[in-house]
């Protein structure tokens, strides 16, 4: 089956833009929406097709005709919308009517709760954080639209996101838990994969394979940056989150498999 290969990406922020830059170079048709004037100014004089939208506001009778597309790729967090789950499906909904036929949600590892190694499988929040994103999941996946995948990302690190500076200076408990994080470029590599295949599963976690300590991770990531670092207190067994099924079924390795390594590169020069 051949791809229709044009795209709409609802939200252009952290991810979504250079997901859509990493996309027109590869030949893809894209579009995206952005609920900042400026921003979508500077992205149509860079020659994408964006829309001004704000989520929050009521939601329009027909989807957007710059917007069509074969796929649409939700990337939008729950901090940017008053109900969460209630709007993402419902603009999932409003997108299949206007013609989109596959759908990507970019959910989180919230949806796990407990200790020890988490599997697509083994869904099920403990707290209001998580059980929103669940919510948010199921409302995509009753869409419509024939092909629906959840990707559930890690914690997100890299471009802007500099891991030394998240923590820097304050005190926590359960230094000994795990960390559980996806570089982006590690997605900017999975997902234009994920696109050009339509044998997709229903939910696949994206994690790097590398799960150290959160004291060490962030005590190095600040000392690199030269920040003061944290201070944790120990204990918490904490959760793994196996990103393995992603790399099985696209034949692909994660790029980043040590992350003390991939904080060195990252050092500030001079």
């Amino acid at each position: 089956m051949s791809i229709d290969r044009s795209l709409a990406i609802l939200g252009l922020g952290w991810l979504g833009e250079p997901l859509a830059q990493t996309l027109l170079e590869q030949g893809w048709r894209v579009s995206g929406t952005s609920r900042q004037a400026d921003k979508v100014e500077r992205l149509e004089r860079a020659g994408m097709a964006t829309q001004l939208w704000d989520f929050n506001a009521p939601l329009p009778s027909h989807w957007p005709e710059r917007l069509k597309a074969g796929t649409l790729l939700l990337c939008v967090p729950p901090g940017k919308l008053d109900a969460y789950a209630d709007t993402l499906g419902a603009l999932a909904r409003l997108a299949v009517a206007g013609g989109v036929t596959r759908v990507i949600f970019t959910s989180a590892t919230s949806v796990y709760a407990g200790v020890g190694s988490k599997t697509e499988a083994d869904a099920g929040p403990d707290g209001p954080r998580g059980e929103r994103m669940l919510a948010a999941e199921r409302a995509v996946q009753a869409c419509g639209a024939e092909r629906v995948l959840i990707l559930r990302l890690s914690g997100l690190v890299g471009g802007n996101r500099e891991p030394g500076r998240f923590l820097s200076g304050r005190r926590f408990d359960g230094g000994d838990e795990p960390v559980n994080l996806v570089a982006l470029e590690d997605l900017l590599r999975f997902i234009p994969a994920v696109l050009e295949r339509d044998d997709w599963p229903y939910v696949l976690n994206v994690s790097a394979p590398h799960h150290p300590s959160r004291c060490d991770f962030y005590g190095e990531a600040a000392r690199l940056q030269g920040l003061a670092p944290p201070e944790f207190g120990g204990g918490g067994e904490g959760k793994t989150i196996d990103g393995s099924a992603l790399s099985r079924w696209l034949n692909m390795d994660y790029s980043v498999t040590d992350w003390f390594d991939w904080l060195a590169a990252r050092r500030p020069q001079g």
